[in-house]
């Protein structure tokens, strides 16, 4: 199957089209960070649904995306705009459906019984991931078409990286003061939605400054219509590059995310620090956001950078399980080493595009949508797993909504929000073990795809 580039690719992005580029993953944190952070509490404590059916419509929210994820990005893959490129249209028409949607998800209506709520919830949920997923798939995998330069695609994958800590910082310290202040007071439901609707509006903002600011310069002519379902697959999983990123990555974040999940428990009710709950849940990510930026830059392979990253965070979240609930001092001090010990998932994202890079040239073929996909298929698993685990731990042990929580309850929250993020982080050592492509490796790939990819235009002229 040949492949045509319709231009040189090896161009040195500005910090301008960086930022350009970065802002969109800040923007899907006022969408996909807010569910992760206040999601879960928002349905059981202010909505009034069990957590067990919370976890359940979870769990069925992401077996439609084990269906609809990779299925967005082979579509993605096919169809080519003549003005806009591969992926930035479905940014500038995707962005004001998925900002229509968040609405909707912080807006459950009255409805006479939790049946009617549950199905209402189900499906507005299971339709704003499908929104994010159309925004963000192609966001993402815009990424390894911005440029073909070494240097500018880790840069791009550490801005992004970066803004990913940003976006959650932001977000975590205004949401809580946001909803108190909008719900007249104190904390409601009323609060929760008109937040969503302020965090819609700056999130399509942000998405339409990223269309506006980036070019996909590294454009590959192929025909993929006729690229069966099974030929995908292998595809994606043939490739044990892009499976020990994929695996390691869903890992680490459903350390990241499922302790972000359910953290605000532990405030609330191990810690009673209703006051200080937006700087408790901002800490983590403000100490992240410098190491994500500045620690990849080391001369130090990235293998190593990571697993130091992935233990330390493990040892800080099982130091902090044992902490008193009242040693705020000492609970920072934890939260101030998780957030720097999680710098990898910059690095990790960077290592995508080596793989695709690597299966271009050994299979012919190049489907970045179709691997960012099953990428963003992964975070969102880890997103709603990590978290509805946390929630399964926390109800057998006997947690209950807006009540005085009795000593084992208390204890699942702590498990559910330190032990089993430890537990995942130190487990995500294993596959990244098993990604071979090293710096040389790298710079070898992208000589041979250049020198294809030159001979190949030449003869076209």
């Amino acid at each position: 199957m040949s492949n045509e580039v319709s231009r040189s690719t090896d161009v040195k992005l500005g910090f301008g089209r960086q930022l350009g580029y970065g802002l969109g993953e800040f923007a899907g944190q006022f969408f996909f960070g807010f569910w992760g952070s206040y999601l879960s509490i928002f349905y059981t404590d202010y909505v009034g649904i069990a957590p067990a059916v919370v976890s359940l419509i979870f769990l069925i929210a992401r077996i439609w995306d084990a269906v609809n994820d990779p299925m967005l990005g082979m579509i993605a893959d096919k169809h080519r705009h003549k003005k806009f490129g591969r992926y930035r249209p479905w940014i500038l028409f995707g962005a004001p459906v998925l900002a229509v949607l968040n609405i909707l998800v912080w807006f459950v209506p009255n409805l006479e019984g939790n049946g009617l709520k549950i199905a209402y919830i189900a499906i507005t949920y299971i339709l704003a991931g499908m929104a994010f997923t159309a925004v963000n798939v192609p966001y993402m995998s815009l990424q390894s078409t911005l440029t073909t330069n070494i240097k500018s695609r880790s840069d791009v994958a550490n801005i992004k990286g970066a803004f990913t800590f940003v976006g959650t910082a932001v977000v975590n310290m205004f949401a809580m003061s946001l909803v108190t202040q909008l719900g007249g007071g104190e904390p409601n439901a009323t609060g929760f939605f008109l937040t969503g609707v302020v965090f819609s509006i700056i999130g399509l903002v942000l998405y339409f400054i990223t269309f506006a600011s980036t070019k996909e310069e590294y454009i590959v002519d192929q025909q993929l219509t006729k690229v069966s379902f099974k030929v995908t697959m292998k595809y994606i999983f043939g490739n044990k590059h892009l499976v020990a990123i994929m695996i390691t990555m869903l890992l680490s974040l459903l350390a990241t995310f499922g302790r972000l999940g359910v953290a605000v428990y532990y405030y609330l009710y191990c810690c009673h620090a209703f006051e200080m709950v937006g700087l408790l849940m901002v800490i983590p990510t403000l100490c992240t956001i410098v190491p994500t930026y500045l620690i990849p830059k080391l001369n130090i392979p990235r293998k190593v950078l990571i697993t130091i990253a992935l233990v330390g965070r493990a040892i800080a979240l099982f130091v902090l399980y044992f902490t008193d609930f009242n040693n705020t001092t000492a609970i920072i001090v934890c939260l101030i080493f998780i957030g720097f010990f999680n710098y990898e998932t910059g690095m990790l994202a960077g290592l995508i595009a080596p793989a695709i890079d690597d299966a271009e040239i050994k299979k012919g073929i190049r489907m970045d949508g179709t691997a960012y996909a099953m990428v963003n298929l992964f975070a969102k698993v880890a997103s709603a797993i990590g978290g509805a685990i946390g929630l399964i731990i926390m109800g057998a042990m006997g947690y209950v909504a807006n009540a005085d929580q009795t000593a084992e309850a208390l204890k699942g929250i702590n498990i559910s929000t330190n032990i089993l993020p430890a537990i995942f982080c130190l487990i995500a050592i294993v596959p990244l073990m098993f990604y071979g492509l090293n710096q040389k490796k790298i710079e070898e790939n992208n000589r041979i795809l250049a020198e294809r990819h030159a001979a190949e235009h030449e003869g076209e002229a």
